[in-house]
């Protein structure tokens, strides 16, 4: 199975994220755009795992405590790619996400993971491979409270990729 540590969010911010990914889609001649039900911010991306590393990630999420806090999204960019661009709403870099992503990803490393070494850059997938005559820059803030991150699991079904949540820490 394939799964990722994720903060899912309410329906208000996702309405916010789903205008943004509208609004880029009718700037772009190709790409293909995440659904508003896929939209999130991923934590750690795990890969390919066993139900042995199914249960050693929820314990490991279980490890790592944090207070609610809020997340602001304030920028929407693109990572350059051959084929068309990853395009996305950034986060801001703030104590508390930062954080809460770096100490699960130790608890991971020490559970045994084989995870990214990149610098981790929060953000939200709006679309994929996409050409556009779109700019990159600053947009309104849009806050999300974070109470819970989510063990999700990325399978496609009938052509579409879907995600779901197979265990929720709250706080």
């Amino acid at each position: 199975m394939r799964l990722f540590i994720a903060i899912l969010f309410d329906d208000d911010v996702v309405d916010k994220l789903s205008q943004l990914r509208d609004a880029l889609h009718d700037e772009s001649s190709h790409g293909t755009f995440v659904p508003r039900s896929n939209l999130h911010l991923t934590l750690e991306f795990l890969g390919e795992c066993s139900p042995a590393e199914r249960s050693r990630a929820i314990d490991a999420i279980d490890s790592v405590s944090f207070r609610p806090f809020t997340i602001e999204m304030d920028r929407i960019g693109s990572f350059s790619r051959p084929d068309g661009d990853i395009w996305w709403v950034g986060a801001r870099e703030d104590n508390e996400l930062m954080t809460l992503q770096r100490n699960l990803h130790k608890a991971l490393l020490s559970s045994g993971f084989n995870l990214e070494k990149r610098k981790y850059k929060p953000h939200i997938t709006l679309g994929r491979r996409v050409i556009t005559t779109a700019r990159t820059g600053q947009i309104e803030r849009i806050e999300a409270e974070v109470k819970a991150m989510d063990l999700m699991l990325s399978e496609r079904i009938d052509g579409q990729m879907v995600y779901t949540s197979l265990y929720q820490k709250n706080i």
